[in-house]
């Protein structure tokens, strides 16, 4: 499976499946976009008996292995990803109660696990309390917080970092030249997500639109009112991309803050940031108006 950085925790995982020392409940964590979903369906094809698996339209996962994620919802134009309720939880267990077709293992991955409702969370505690043997569930999230501390306290913690630009660089070499130049700018390679960069090459039309927002981001302060009115209006039609973007831009506002040499400009830089990473935390935690949220934001520049 093509995957870029990480060898000493897939190592460690891959030894947990020769030596058979597999817990039923494992929580893997980090920044998003830095491959930890694609690191959960490497140990979860070795754990389902086919560790050559490679994932294809088709085919995007083993047999035994069920993968549940947060629906994406359009509704009067705008686009929120689901919570995972309840009643998804209840069949994903229903999936790991059946025998296992070919290795030891049925694997059920949880992507976004921090999307799960409490109930939701609820009704997977019990199967992570009394495990059956064959079962294995594997929870992906960069936001612990919103993890159950008995959830917490039952699954083994696997942490993800971000993946060095030079080993992305050498990763996606063969995707990324052209002319002999990379077609994307240092600074996406320095963010460490390599999962970002994947993206681009399978979608370039797409993530040039999202460059785009972000360059505009990074003018904020020369936009004028009305641009930064319409900026926000087309961020607040689609949160799971506007989280991205803002995730990208955190980065390159710390680096610009620690440019400045006049204390004024820094101070003005971190105060941004601050009201950066709020609006963030607000977008990705509740339920209020996005428009309203971002529109406050590009305002207090």
């Amino acid at each position: 499976m093509k995957i870029i950085g990480h060898h000493a925790v897939r190592e460690r995982l891959k030894k947990l499946a020769r030596e058979n020392k597999i817990s039923q409940g494992y929580l893997f964590s980090g920044p998003q976009g830095v491959g930890k979903s694609l690191c959960a369906l490497e140990f979860a094809s070795i754990l389902v008996g086919e560790p050559d698996f490679e994932p294809s339209e088709n085919k995007p996962h083993p047999f035994d292995v069920l993968i549940v994620r947060p629906e994406e919802v359009a509704k009067r134009g705008i686009t929120k990803e689901k919570s995972i309720g309840a009643e998804a939880m209840r069949e994903a267990l229903q999936f790991l109660g059946r025998f296992p077709a070919r290795g030891h293992f049925r694997v059920v991955i949880i992507e976004e696990a921090h999307k799960l409702t409490q109930t939701a969370q609820n009704v997977i505690l019990k199967t992570l309390e009394e495990p059956k043997s064959t079962a294995v569930m594997v929870l992906v999230t960069h936001d612990v917080g919103n993890i159950l501390p008995t959830i917490l306290s039952r699954a083994e913690r696997i942490r993800f970092d971000y993946v060095s630009s030079e080993e992305i660089e050498e990763g996606l070499d063969t995707l990324f030249v052209r002319n002999g130049e990379h077609i994307l700018a240092p600074f996406f390679f320095s963010l460490g997500r390599p999962g970002m960069i994947v993206r681009a090459a399978h979608d370039p039309q797409s993530f040039r639109v999202e460059q785009e927002k972000l360059e505009r981001l990074f003018r904020l302060t020369t936009l004028t009112l009305g641009e930064r009115l319409r900026l926000a209006e087309e961020l607040a039609k689609n949160i799971p991309e506007t989280v991205r973007l803002f995730e990208w831009w955190l980065p390159g506002l710390y680096a610009q803050a620690l440019k400045g040499a006049d204390p004024r400009y820094t101070t003005r830089f971190f105060g941004l940031l601050e009201a950066v990473e709020e609006t963030l935390m607000l977008l990705k935690t509740t339920q209020s108006n996005a428009r309203l949220l971002i529109e406050k934001l590009f305002l207090s520049v």
